[in-house]
């Protein structure tokens, strides 16, 4: 009896042991790829995103995947962009000065949430939206396709907003804090302009949108798809 409960007390015993040494290997596996992929996005490694940044992200479905991005530059996971655009790239259309033509059309910020961090990539504009006046949430979920072979993607969202209301005071706030060190000038903000499913009146919707956002947008665009 003695010699079965030795026995056992030291299988447990190993298994404790076992177990401690997994869970050493895990945090020092998980520490040295945390510093491999600091290196690589500090790095702007293109070769990082697409051979382990992008298999991963495909794991999950289109739309959490677009969450995650807009949540990656909102809170500025990926760092501010060591290049500079040359002065040739600079572009002035409507008397507005461009730094660079390369802009991030309205689709991906759809709430006005990441703007900071996609001028720290570099683009040259953002353009948020489509705002409409009521929060709404847009057509049934799926809504977001994957074209793998063709590198491509189906957009079925269906203007889904936080509204006016939120989209705007998102804005006032990034230009109120123009003077800090994380500032939004001179980088472009246009806002794309969309109406509510359940709206009476889409004309007067569009009028709103440009009555609200005339204060915080560079451009405005009339969305009537």
């Amino acid at each position: 009896m003695y010699l079965l409960m030795f026995k056992t007390l030291r299988i447990m015993s190993l298994r404790k042991h076992i177990l401690k040494k997994a869970v050493s290997l895990v945090l020092v596996s998980s520490g040295g790829f945390g510093v491999f992929s600091a290196l690589n996005i500090y790095n702007e490694n293109e070769q990082f995103y697409k051979n382990i940044v992008m298999p991963v992200v495909h794991r999950f479905n289109p739309e959490t995947s677009h969450k995650l991005a807009v949540m990656a530059a909102k809170y500025g996971v990926i760092p501010k962009t060591k290049y500079k655009d040359p002065p040739t790239l600079g572009t002035k259309v409507w008397g507005i000065q461009f730094g660079n033509p390369l802009g991030m059309a309205a689709g991906f910020d759809k709430h006005g949430e990441a703007v900071n961090g996609l001028s720290k990539m570099g683009f040259g504009f953002v353009e948020v939206g489509s705002v409409t006046p009521k929060p709404q949430f847009g057509n049934p979920t799926p809504r977001v396709f994957r074209l793998i072979e063709d590198d491509a993607i189906i957009n079925r969202y269906g203007f889904n907003s936080e509204g006016h209301e939120m989209v705007h005071e998102r804005l006032v706030n990034l230009r109120s804090s123009a003077n800090s060190k994380d500032r939004l000038s001179p980088m472009i903000v246009g806002v794309n302009l969309g109406k509510n499913k359940d709206s009476a009146d889409s004309t007067l919707d569009y009028v709103k949108g440009i009555l609200k956002f005339s204060d915080v947008a560079d451009y405005l665009v009339i969305n009537i798809s």
